[in-house]
């Protein structure tokens, strides 16, 4: 199930005069935060869809593309922007026009960062409910498309899970073509065109993150297939967070300067 997220850019009320009316707002924004606490708890990830353009050399017919792509292409931890890093060998095999020059960070899932051949999907983020079964044998190619002969998908899913005690987390994934899946930051299971693929991860008690990788490089098929043993959480908005918490923080200024102005 793939919910889109559009931008929550609504404006509080610019002045309440009634001081039960202020109440009742900043309840209500303080309901709407609580809800994104719990929205949190279902076992879902927040998905950062991106494409990239046909003539890419590392996608379609490009130069770079190749075919079932190998393991080892990527380094063990992700980069200091959050992607992963190319290896020596993922350099050889790929090239280096879609890495950042600098840090080596491979950049499929980056609009507009030094590589113009991507950018946003029609719906850039989507929170996406667990367990996954995107494409194959039903077409997922980039939304208002019904072929790759334009742009190939790529998503960054983000989120989170917590352990109340020490333990495993069991993924289940098969793609097509290609993903990588950290948690927290350390390269966790990769898998390549159609082949499934099982991995479990011991870890201690709390709060961990999970990023995952994906991309369709070929014009075949394409398709995603993932499952947990460990409830995901979405990571929300920035701006829907700082939305609500700039809210009902100007609204318990308000509050007390009123009071302070009846008590003096």
């Amino acid at each position: 199930m793939k919910t889109p997220i559009n931008d929550p850019s609504p404006a509080l009320p610019a002045a309440v005069a009634n001081p039960s009316q202020r109440g009742k707002v900043l309840l209500i924004a303080l309901l709407a935060l609580g809800g994104f606490t719990l929205h949190a708890q279902t076992s879902a990830l927040t998905g950062y869809y991106t494409q990239v353009a046909a003539g890419d050399p590392d996608f379609g017919s490009g130069p770079d593309a190749g075919w079932i792509l190998p393991n080892g292409l990527v380094q063990s931890q992700l980069g200091p922007d959050g992607l992963p890093v190319l290896s020596a060998s993922g350099m050889t095999t790929l090239g280096t026009s879609d890495m950042n020059q600098t840090t080596h960070e491979l950049l499929w899932w980056s609009p507009g960062q030094q590589d113009p051949y991507v950018s946003h999907d029609l719906n850039p983020v989507e929170v996406d409910t667990l367990p996954m079964s995107f494409g194959y044998p039903n077409p997922w190619y980039p939304t208002g498309q019904n072929s790759d002969s334009s742009y190939f998908r790529t998503v960054h899913w983000q989120g989170t899970f917590d352990l109340a005690t020490a333990g495993p987390i069991s993924l289940n994934v098969s793609v097509d073509d290609d993903s990588w899946i950290y948690i927290d930051g350390n390269l966790a299971n990769e898998d390549h065109y159609g082949f499934t693929e099982d991995t479990t991860t011991d870890l201690s008690a709390g709060v961990h993150s999970i990023n995952i990788f994906f991309d369709d490089r070929q014009p075949v098929y394409d398709g995603f297939n993932l499952t947990s043993s460990v409830p995901l959480s979405p990571v929300p908005e920035p701006g829907v967070v700082t939305l609500f918490a700039a809210g009902a923080l100007g609204l318990l200024v308000c509050g007390w300067r009123q009071q302070k102005r009846v008590v003096g």
